[in-house]
């Protein structure tokens, strides 16, 4: 089947890969895509057989296949299911060694956590860094915040920072030779 994508180190591109080698599926990636609009084109064409996207940009931009139901959703490339979608199975469930378990995890589910993260320049004051975290997930606890997000249908997933330094710090600790594996499967 031929995914579209847009370049190795994107995750439309990269989370199809990973999806193949971790699972074993019949996906080849088609790069070169400039937007998703185009691979939506290409998709309702028969050019393309799908993509990899998040299922927040999915239901926008893809919002009357998904309403008619002419849109097939088969695997959700998450570390759990979205409400939206209970009976769409999980790609790390179908992972059955250790390594194809990795792959998805730090192609996939660590890379969507810290896809939009938010920096402080190091020797930052603990307690500034401590007083900042804490008001930033205050601002995306406000019910007047989350109101405006739900007009707009915006999904508002927040991330604690201490969970974002784990992944981060957990990132720099994978070994070599898995660094390799994950080169091999990300940059065709």
């Amino acid at each position: 089947m031929k995914f579209g994508g847009f370049q190795p180190g994107v995750r439309v591109s990269d989370f199809a890969r990973t999806l193949q080698a971790a699972l074993g599926l019949p996906i080849k990636v088609i790069d070169g895509y400039k937007r998703t609009a185009d691979i939506r084109l290409a998709v309702e064409s028969g050019e393309l057989a799908g993509i990899c996207i998040a299922w927040k940009s999915l239901k926008t931009t893809w919002r009357k296949a998904v309403e008619s139901g002419d849109l097939n959703i088969v695997i959700q490339a998450m570390p759990k299911k979205h409400p939206d979608l209970p009976n769409v199975p999980l790609a790390i469930d179908y992972a059955k060694t250790d390594e194809a378990r990795r792959l998805i995890k730090y192609a996939i589910h660590d890379t969507a956590v810290i896809t939009r993260p938010y920096f402080l320049a190091p020797g930052t004051p603990k307690a500034r860094v401590q007083l900042l975290r804490k008001a930033f997930a205050d601002t995306l606890k406000d019910p007047e915040l989350l109101a405006e997000a739900k007009k707009a249908n915006l999904e508002i997933e927040y991330v604690s920072g201490e969970d974002v330094d784990a992944i981060v710090q957990g990132l720099y600790k994978i070994e070599p030779a898995f660094v390799a594996k994950l080169k091999q499967v990300l940059v065709p």
